[in-house]
């Protein structure tokens, strides 16, 4: 599978996450409690405006994953790999998932 994510695209999130580290803090541990605090927010308020049919919900699950994709650059883990391993995963219990609906009928 080719990489997701090109390096252009790597290097600005990158970049965001260093500016992230330089406002919520340089410790690993503190940084990473605010990256979280900050996804359950955006949850929150995807939900809401979804719940109202405001369409802005779309950039804000746009801001929720630039945020999943910082807890990863904080972890020191490839984006492109992580990406790569989830969607095979995902594929696999979809794949599961739809025979076992095809079972019940």
């Amino acid at each position: 599978m080719s990489p997701a994510f090109t390096p252009q695209a790597l290097k600005q999130i990158k970049y965001i996450h260093r500016l992230s580290r330089q406002l919520n803090g340089k410790k690993k541990s503190s940084h990473e409690k605010k990256i979280l605090c900050l996804m359950r927010q955006h949850i929150d308020e995807i939900t809401n405006l979804y719940q109202i049919k405001n369409m802005h919900y779309l950039i804000e699950t746009g801001d929720l994953l630039i945020l999943c994709l910082e807890i990863l650059i904080e972890n020191k883990r490839s984006i492109n790999a992580v990406f790569g391993r989830c969607i095979n995963r995902y594929d696999k219990k979809i794949q599961s998932l739809l025979k076992k609906k095809k079972k019940k009928c």
